[in-house]
């Protein structure tokens, strides 16, 4: 699988000029990425596994800031007015590894599975590993393996197959990451650059929803995460839409 992906992080409060010390630094991250997945497959359970590679930038050169200014231009929303503090321009390579082991059943129609994982990424941009638990049903669950994810976890798991007609499944999955490294929160790797102290362990939970048809799917995604730095105000809770299509 590919993807090309832009985004847009600022602290909670736009409206100010000066620097935020105690909130996550502005940064803009464009990149492009490729994944490789496998499945193998036992006496009523398989393995799923992915290597993810991911590269980019970080910094004013991804054009975080005027997209940000003219989407709010448009919907008339409040203006951004650090961007001036945001983190230096610094390309980055991300390589990751994902492995799940997952126990299958059906009840009726439905089919059902659940299951560990565990992963890592090295990169500078995240430096981490994980471990996590799935859970999913529906129907003709052959036909994709793995659940939708929001980064820093690999967000390529949901891989599915073309030309099969139509399925879908309702997904829930917790994992927990001991973070190494985190530009977004630590800062520019050789440059001063704004940074906040950030939490080693942090922990995600979500739920969601996925369908796929032919060549397409499209799968939506609620996550709660706990805190990822020590002066945040808060846990973040936030939605994903994802559409993936077959090229």
């Amino acid at each position: 699988s590919y993807r090309l992906g832009h985004r847009i992080y600022t602290p909670k409060r736009i409206d100010v000029t000066a620097p935020q010390p105690d909130d996550r630094p502005y940064a803009g991250v464009l990149y492009t990425g490729a994944s490789v997945h496998g499945r193998d497959q036992h006496h009523g359970w398989h393995e799923t596994h992915s290597v993810h590679v991911d590269a980019g930038i970080v910094g004013p050169s991804a054009g975080a800031e005027p997209i940000q200014e003219h989407f709010h231009e448009y919907i008339a929303g409040e203006d951004p007015k650090g961007w001036d503090y945001q983190l230096s321009d610094e390309p980055f390579l991300n390589v990751g590894y994902e492995h799940a082991w997952v126990d299958e059943f059906a009840i009726g129609p439905l089919d059902f599975e659940y299951g560990p994982t565990a992963g890592f990424a090295v990169g500078n941009l995240y430096t981490y590993g994980s471990g996590g638990l799935l859970f999913r049903f529906g129907s003709h669950l052959d036909r994709s393996y793995g659940i939708p994810s929001i980064t820093p976890a690999q967000g390529q798991r949901a891989f599915f197959r073309r030309g099969e007609g139509f399925g879908w499944y309702v997904f829930a999955a917790a994992e927990g990451r001991y973070m190494a490294h985190n530009m977004l929160l630590d800062g520019n790797t050789h440059k001063d650059s704004p940074s906040v102290e950030r939490k080693p362990w942090v922990a995600d939970a979500q739920v969601g929803v996925a369908v796929n048809w032919d060549r397409w799917q499209l799968a939506y995604t609620v996550a709660v995460r706990s805190k990822e730095f020590e002066t945040q105000d808060g846990q973040d809770s936030f939605g994903s839409l994802t559409l993936s299509m077959w090229l």
